[in-house]
């Protein structure tokens, strides 16, 4: 009997929906498009690949003994990455070139030329920073996903080594800090310009001014970004389904519902009424279950909305009138979004968010409610459908 009638509940869902067709178009369709949400992409999905090429300046011991413009040295940037959200991406970066200083020690190595004036020397040597970052998209972070979107600002953060192509090949520890400008010219290239801020130990530049000794690099540099295919982020589908739509179904739904109490109070009420007749002894018998009610949830989320806790008063009186039975809340998620982890765990915080709202608001015992979570479905036609709680009788 359960089972038929849920199936007969479902067929009158569908037979709202069709017969509205015609009317979507005259009201307001419901916007469960959240500007943040973004279908999950597979690993090789929005992979770039970026070269670009600019200036640095060194900043170590003794550099300001010369002039600030003989500081300055080429570098070059090659990197690949992957964005794993539009909002967060990793890539690993090699930078470097030449890197150009001064010293008042004879001895120091990358020394080149004779004495300057005042009895300092110039430097010169070619090096590499290989270092990987992690990439914060502000715009998408605080703005929404956006794939039109002409300018971004990202701000990186990273962690690598230095080696010294020029004898005796020091190595380094970096940290590494910078801002990529991101100006789209198609879904395919970007045109950036970064500038960076790169610490690193004090024997990068072959000198040691004491203990705690450090040395930096700042640089800018212009360059370009290419997106590989399977690049950008799909939007969840868009939810065709009106306002007028989902009240006729809850409409329905709670006719339904109404009817089958009405029966069972005319039940009631017969069986109370006296008679004068001598009539054969019968035994009226109150089917205690319910067409399945059912409790919508918005994408993502397990919060219930007012009305929909308003509408759980009638099973709320259902579940009062038959103490002595127990139900099952089972909790669903929409298969395409989300991964099956995040949906079991989304569909089980919805079913027991409705066991909240029987048992605090309702005073429902909590001993009476099975609590089931199914996961990522596609069972129910359309994906609004898919989110969402149903309640049954549990034999």
């Amino acid at each position: 009997m359960k089972k038929i009638l849920m199936l007969l509940a479902f067929a009158g869902v569908t037979a709202v929906a069709s017969a509205q067709q015609v009317t979507v178009t005259q009201t307001e369709v419901i916007e469960v498009q959240d500007r943040y949400q973004v279908l999950t992409n597979p690993f090789w999905s929005n992979w770039f690949f970026s070269v670009g090429g600019g200036a640095q300046v060194l900043y170590g011991n003794g550099d300001n003994a010369g002039k600030f413009k003989d500081r300055i040295s080429p570098v070059l940037n090659v990197a690949i990455g992957k964005w794993f959200t539009p909002g967060l991406g990793l890539r690993l970066q090699y930078s470097g070139l030449e890197a150009k200083g001064f010293t008042y020690d004879k001895g120091a190595l990358y020394v080149t030329g004779n004495e300057m004036g005042d009895g300092y020397y110039k430097q010169k040597f070619d090096y590499m920073n290989l270092h990987g970052d992690i990439m914060f998209n502000l715009n998408a972070l605080f703005g929404g996903y956006n794939s039109h979107r002409v300018y971004e600002i990202i701000p990186y953060l990273g962690a690598g080594f230095t080696h010294s192509f020029t004898k005796p090949h020091v190595k380094a520890f970096t940290m590494n800090a910078g801002l990529i400008n991101r100006f789209r010219v198609s879904s395919a290239v970007d045109i950036n310009l970064e500038l960076s801020a790169t610490g690193l130990e004090g024997k990068f530049d072959g000198e040691h001014g004491g203990k705690h000794d450090y040395d930096g690099i700042l640089g800018a540099s212009i360059g370009l970004t290419y997106h590989f295919p399977q690049r950008g982020f799909q939007r969840p589908y868009p939810q065709m389904i009106s306002e007028l739509e989902l009240r006729n179904m809850r409409q329905q739904m709670n006719e339904m519902a109404a009817a089958n109490l009405e029966l069972q109070q005319q039940l009631m009420d017969a069986e109370s009424q006296p008679t004068t007749e001598v009539v054969e002894q019968q035994t009226v018998v109150v089917d205690a279950d319910i067409i399945p009610r059912t409790v919508f949830f918005n994408i993502g989320s397990a919060e219930i909305t007012p009305r929909e806790a308003m509408n759980l008063s009638y099973l709320a009186d259902h579940m009062k009138k038959f103490p002595n039975t127990s139900y099952v809340v089972n909790g669903y998620a929409d298969s395409a979004t989300g991964t099956p982890g995040l949906n079991k765990e989304l569909s089980m915080k919805r079913a027991q968010a409705i066991v909240n709202v029987l048992v605090k608001q309702y005073g429902i015992s909590a001993n009476r409610l099975t609590v089931d979570a199914n996961g990522g479905v596609d069972k129910f036609g359309q994906p609004i459908l898919n989110r969402v709680v149903l309640v049954e009788s549990n034999k």
